[in-house]
């Protein structure tokens, strides 16, 4: 380690190991649920009036024969911070001006601080909500529906019957892109909706209706339907924090299909605001392409002229700006990888304490545990140097990559299947990092979130908001429809089994896709191609299906759509039906993602 990086890396074991591995979101909020109070701290007017309505603290239906409903939807999160709606807006201000005038479109507000803020940001011609609960916040928003320009639909924006109705009806202004044209940008129709629950409910094979209705919303950019049928409209949706992580994953390990289908689909797809905790232990990699990436979205928001006010700053954001001599500088891959580990955080407690009071056995333990870890980073360290060094003469120098192509390996076979495993990780962390653009769209985000305390929701639930601009995707992604090739509709299929077969290499997984299809593997030369995020090293250095970004996808579907052998389209959803029973990725039964929207 270099003199200049080992304050950081001190700052690094005592910082990225404060935390003791989180238990699963879906658990904690079971068992928060079930004393309610922990979740139920009213910070605010605008808390302290929801609290008293009941409908949070179990008086959620009639006691009585004919006694009406407190509420239709008594799981809403409500964002009650007028603090962080104004920080929200003036983070992002600059983007919202595009919308300037445009019709908005506003599901689930609420209470209506939010709903209030994007208002007057944005000064829409037409403001259009629909709550299901109307009458219940009918007293928060009232301010806002007595503007002429503004309606209330009392149906709700989660069912589609109702949704399809608005639409119908309500934009009278906007036009729709017509079919087998690329869309672009809508700036004049803008969707916020707030998809934030709590505790959960699973809906249709799915963790709640609001991670269907997300899924559905992602699902309508390629298919030009809802909102997109007018073109690229941006989405600024407020979900649970947990949702958010599965669709804006930090690390290769929660890179599903659902976070992979948005790289498909958008531009970008930006955490604004969220609670600022620590990654799942299952969910770490190297802190240096942490620090990196942090270090590039800091930079982006200086050229933007980006602020983030102090009492928001991340962790991470403190660690960046607080050595900006690293900007810029390449950091993974130079030195040892640094994976943040609770045991670490224990050996430092017990290197604190007393020698009186110390538990000498297990001190020793982790310090042999801490040795052992170092040498197996020098190793791994130099196998990822000695693996770029292949990678760049892979094109100049054949012989020169043969030779090393075989010494890596050689090297690697010697692994335990542990030491394997972990270097497999950090290899393709830094794999899908190193390219250009980096595979996972958190790491190509502009700006750091904004860190949101749990009181400035109500009920006190992790929440975060997403900001979606669509992209137009790929020709090949947007053929959906019996009028069409129907590769768009093949692909979504394709996915489905692909994320089964993570862990083979990509032309293993191409195999998996349907007998004979390897063979069509030499029609994508970009899973060979280090330029483009491929690998042609042999054995263990071959690209594993869950590395593939959107070019080598768009190759597999054009050689799938190519192939002469390939089952049609309906043979390939009988077969997705054979196997709709497996657990995907996200939690939730494949054969329940969701059909296509008309």
């Amino acid at each position: 380690m270099t003199s200049t990086l080992q304050p950081l890396r001190i700052s690094l074991s005592r910082a990225s190991c404060s935390c003791v591995a989180r238990r699963a979101a879906s658990t904690k909020a079971t068992a928060a649920w079930k004393n309610k109070g922990d979740l139920l701290v009213a910070d605010g007017e605008i808390a302290q009036r929801l609290l008293k309505t009941g409908v949070w603290n179990g008086k959620r239906g009639p006691k009585k024969s004919g006694q009406k409903q407190l509420a239709v939807e008594p799981r809403r999160v409500n964002i009650v911070s007028k603090k962080l709606c104004d920080d929200v807006v003036k983070y992002i201000g600059p983007s919202l001006q595009r919308h300037k005038g445009c019709d908005l479109i506003d599901l689930n507000p609420g209470a209506g601080l939010w709903s209030q803020a994007l208002h007057e940001a944005v000064e829409p011609r037409k403001h259009i909500m629909m709550d299901l609960d109307a009458d219940l916040y009918q007293p928060y928003l009232s301010p806002l529906l007595a503007k002429e320009n503004v309606e209330m639909i009392p149906k709700s924006g989660l069912i589609w019957k109702d949704l399809f109705d608005m639409i119908r009806t309500r934009l009278s202004h906007q036009t729709e892109t017509p079919a087998a044209t690329t869309p672009t940008r809508n700036d004049t129709l803008l969707v916020t909706a707030n998809l934030s629950m709590f505790p959960k409910k699973s809906y249709r094979g799915f963790d709640s209706i609001s991670t269907m209705v997300l899924y559905q919303f992602l699902s309508s950019i390629r298919q030009s339907t809802l909102f997109q049928k007018y073109g690229l409209v941006r989405m600024l949706i407020w979900v649970n924090d947990e949702d958010k992580r599965r669709l804006l994953p930090r690390s290769l390990t929660r890179r599903r299909r659902s976070a992979f289908e948005a790289e498909l689909s958008c531009e970008w797809l930006h955490d604004v605001a969220s609670p600022d905790v620590e990654e799942n232990r299952t969910a770490l990699r190297d802190e240096l392409l942490n620090l990196e990436s942090g270090y590039k979205a800091v930079y982006h928001m200086k050229g933007m002229g980006l602020k983030m006010p102090t009492d928001r700053q991340t962790k991470l954001y403190s660690r960046v700006i607080a050595d900006p001599s690293l900007h810029g500088k390449r950091l993974a891959g130079v030195h040892d990888p640094h994976i943040a580990r609770p045991f670490k955080k224990e050996l430092d407690d017990l290197e604190g304490e007393s020698s009186s009071s110390v538990d000498e056995a297990r001190l020793r333990i982790l310090r042999q545990r801490k040795k052992s870890e170092g040498a197996e980073g020098q190793e791994y360290l130099s196998l990822l140097q000695q693996r770029d060094e292949a990678l760049s003469v892979y094109a100049s120098n054949p012989a020169r990559f043969a030779i090393l192509n075989e010494a890596w390996n050689a090297r690697i076979d010697n692994f335990k299947k542990n030491s394997f495993n972990e270097f497999q990780l950090i290899r393709d962390n830094y794999h899908i990092f190193r390219q250009s653009p980096p595979a996972l769209l958190w790491d190509r985000r502009h700006y750091e979130p904004l860190a949101t305390a749990d009181e400035e929701f109500f009920p006190n639930a992790p929440t975060a908001l997403l900001d979606i601009q669509p992209k137009a995707a790929h020709p090949l992604l947007l053929q959906h429809g019996p009028e069409s090739t129907r590769s768009g509709d093949m692909s979504d299929v394709m996915l489905r089994f692909w994320f089964q077969y993570l862990l083979d290499p990509a032309p293993k997984a191409m195999e998996s896709l349907w007998a004979g299809f390897a063979d069509s593997a030499a029609s994508c030369p970009s899973l060979f191609d280090p330029t483009k995020g491929g690998s042609p090293l042999s054995n263990n250095g071959v690209l594993l299906a869950r590395c593939i970004n959107e070019t080598q996808w768009v190759e597999i579907l054009q050689a799938w759509m190519d192939w002469k052998f390939r089952p049609d389209f309906t043979r390939m959803l009988g077969r997705m039906a054979d196997e709709s029973e497996y657990e995907d990725e996200d939690g939730s039964r494949s054969g329940a993602s969701g059909s296509r929207l008309g």
